[in-house]
């Protein structure tokens, strides 16, 4: 972790804030799979693999609009609208101090897959200290499992504690990836490093949502998980879950990986330093 003074009372203020937004869910599964069996309305973005649907817009918009009505001093970074300025700043009248903290949101984390209806998609949601994941929410609204975490506290699946995979042969691992949008830009060193991964490990897979990906090592179905170029929103709750279940998660410099970070390698701590260099050689 960077060198941040964490305040005293860090896990009643997270606590606070992920049990209010755990009240958010129920209404939030409702939207999403009831606008499931309706016209998406897809565009795109960056690029035809990148798209957003009438759904991301909607429950971003209703989980920005909770949020600010409830924690008018946290800043808000959403996928689809930006970073937003915690509300207070914007109300002169009004002299209160904003807090340090920032809710980091994926309104749906594997949009391709809701669009053509798998249900491997989840809505992601962590909370920074001063860019430091110390909470976080994943919930899969079509399987209704909810993953939380707070710093130092544990990581739990349905409320019961989780923790990862006690793996410790590398060939007996099994490895999830995703693929960035601008694959084509980098297929050569994408396929290089699935060849090593295929040659060294018991197999691979790929759901198609991050969040989900590192829930899923948290909670041992997983050994490992790499993937280039993911945003902060994709990671931000993931990667806190995955460090309280007891995993590690890296960049390419084998330093502790921050939301952002153009390489993440995230593992079950026992077969961390064969994968590490499994990848990083593939890099080489």
């Amino acid at each position: 972790m960077k060198n941040v003074v964490l305040p005293y009372n860090l896990k009643e203020e997270v606590y606070k804030r992920l049990d209010v937004f755990e009240g958010l869910l129920p209404e939030l599964k409702r939207i999403l799979l009831e606008l499931w069996e309706d016209d998406l309305e897809v565009q795109y973005k960056s690029n035809e693999l990148d798209l957003v649907t009438k759904a991301d817009y909607i429950s971003e918009q209703t989980i920005v609009h909770f949020l600010q009505s409830r924690f008018p001093m946290d800043s808000i970074l959403s996928e689809e609208t930006g970073k937003k300025e915690p509300i207070v700043n914007h109300i002169p009248s009004i002299h209160l101090k904003a807090s340090e903290f920032t809710w980091c949101i994926d309104p749906i984390d594997g949009t391709i897959n809701y669009s053509h209806h798998l249900p491997l998609f989840s809505i992601s949601v962590g909370i920074l200290y001063k860019d430091i994941p110390v909470g976080g929410i994943v919930y899969i609204p079509a399987l209704n499992d909810l993953y939380r975490a707070v710093y130092n506290d544990g990581a739990y699946k349905n409320h019961k504690r989780i923790f990862v995979s006690q793996t410790s042969d590398l060939k007996k691992s099994l490895i999830v990836t995703g693929f960035p949008y601008n694959r084509l830009e980098m297929l050569d060193q994408l396929m290089k490093t699935f060849q090593m991964v295929l040659k060294n490990c018991r197999g691979i897979r790929r759901t198609g949502s991050a969040a989900l990906d590192l829930c899923w090592v948290a909670e041992g179905r997983f050994d490992a998980h790499y993937e280039w170029n993911l945003s902060p929103w994709d990671t931000a709750a993931g990667s806190i879950i995955l460090k309280e279940a007891g995993g590690i998660i890296v960049n390419e410099r084998m330093e502790e990986y921050q939301p952002g970070d153009s390489l993440m390698i995230a593992t079950n701590r026992n077969i961390h330093q064969s994968f590490v260099e499994l990848i990083l050689n593939s890099i080489a």
